[in-house]
């Protein structure tokens, strides 16, 4: 179904970016990149900025009208030159307002992408590289996300079965 098919996503992007050199200078902080950088730095890295701005140019087409697509950073424009559309919001408010993505942003950069890609070399392409990083870590939030909605599609669907399996865990 539609989750192995985001699985799948995910896999291949992965397999995309370990073609690729770490290329180390795309995640300095130090250059003047722009305004504040992810977590309040003053600079951001080549990567942050390429993520923010892509992320700008796809607020604005409408990617993130729907709740399974979820931005690293906040879109500065609220609005969106595509018609809106009215997607489904089966998400309880209190699992809506969750977002994993500085915890994805921080398994990808610190945990995954080391042993991914060739720590030792630099090809000087870094748009190629933050590029491919951005699908990788779109892929990974579109896919946790997703899978959070039909969690709770399941739970409303079984409420009292999952609810004495939640409280059995705690």
């Amino acid at each position: 179904g539609f989750l192995t098919r985001e699985e799948d996503t995910v896999v291949f992007s992965l397999i995309e970016r370990a073609k690729h050199p770490l290329n180390l200078p795309a995640y300095d902080d130090r250059p003047c990149f722009g305004p504040a950088g992810r977590h309040g730095r003053r600079n951001g890295s080549f990567v942050e900025l390429f993520v923010r701005e892509s992320e700008q140019i796809q607020a604005k087409a409408g990617r993130y009208q729907s709740q399974q697509e979820v931005p690293f950073f906040q879109p500065r424009v609220p609005f969106t030159l595509a018609p809106p559309y009215n997607f489904t919001t089966d998400l309880h408010p209190g699992a809506a307002s969750v977002n994993v993505n500085d915890a994805i942003w921080g398994m990808y950069f610190n945990e995954l992408l080391p042993q991914l890609a060739n720590n030792g070399s630099d090809d000087g392409n870094y748009a190629v590289t933050a590029a491919s990083d951005l699908a990788c870590l779109q892929a990974l939030s579109r896919r946790i996300n997703y899978g959070r909605y039909v969690a709770e599609v399941k739970f409303r669907g079984d409420q009292q079965r999952y609810t004495a399996l939640i409280r059995s865990k705690v």
